[in-house]
């Protein structure tokens, strides 16, 4: 993908980027800004904590049976897990990484992926920059 369109894939990480498409996973946004326990980060506990619904929920165990039987159940089911994440994204993800894109130089997929203590640095070198202040960052590491 990377020769054809541009599109460099990391297989450690599972995923492909661009630096002209913005990859918002919102799952990415939950670990570091929901501010949900370890545990209630699934979308099912996303989807009842952030956006207040309890979406349709299927037993793992009668997914197959229910999709020879009742296949408009699981039509139903995979349409709720959709919803579900496109009004998480439009309700907290977009608004929220779009604007620390605003005030932080960088590209929207860029600030959702770095961690909240590198989004601080990186805001305080553009404040640092603006009051023209030169600043030498130095990092050394203890063995």
């Amino acid at each position: 993908m990377n020769e054809e369109i541009g599109f460099q894939c990391d297989n450690n990480q599972g995923e492909c980027r661009a630096k002209f498409s913005c990859h918002l996973d919102c799952f990415a946004w939950v670990k570091r800004d929901s501010y949900l326990p370890q545990g209630s980060q699934g979308l099912k506990a996303v989807t009842k904590a952030k956006l207040r619904y309890d979406p349709l929920e299927v037993n793992p165990e009668d997914m197959v049976r229910f999709a020879m039987e009742q296949p408009q159940t699981m039509a139903s089911y995979s349409v709720s897990d959709d919803v579900a994440t496109y009004y998480l994204y439009m309700t907290y993800v977009h608004p929220f990484i779009f604007s620390l894109a605003t005030i932080i130089p960088m590209l929207p997929d860029e600030v959702l992926w770095k961690g909240s203590g590198t989004l601080c640095e990186i805001l305080l070198m553009v404040q640092v920059c603006l009051v023209n202040i030169f600043c030498h960052v130095s990092i050394t590491y203890a063995s």
